[in-house]
């Protein structure tokens, strides 16, 4: 079995981080829109537990404390691992679909 050699093109190569640096952009914004949803989960939980609105420096403090939880959930060595299998199992998937 013999492995093609690719050779250096610089143009292909800029153009591929160009597109790569878009992706990254989306993919911030898809996660920020993710925390977003944690942050408002939080704040309907809280507020079905009492009948006066939220107060402003309430709903900063519960809001920075979800994320800080998701955060630290997803920081969680376990988690870690189980992400880093189930990527390289995609991306393994996607290297024999090319």
């Amino acid at each position: 079995m013999t492995e093609e050699k690719k050779t250096w093109n610089q143009e292909d190569f800029n153009k591929t981080m160009q597109e790569s640096l878009a992706e990254l952009t989306n993919l911030r914004m898809e996660l920020q829109n993710l925390m977003v949803k944690f942050g408002l989960r939080a704040l309907k939980t809280y507020q079905a537990a009492r009948p006066e609105p939220l107060r402003a420096t309430e709903v900063a403090s519960l809001v920075k404390y979800e994320l800080t939880n998701a955060i630290t959930d997803l920081s969680d060595q376990k988690t870690l691992d189980s992400i880093i299998k189930q990527t390289r199992l995609e991306w393994e998937k996607q290297q024999q679909v090319t």
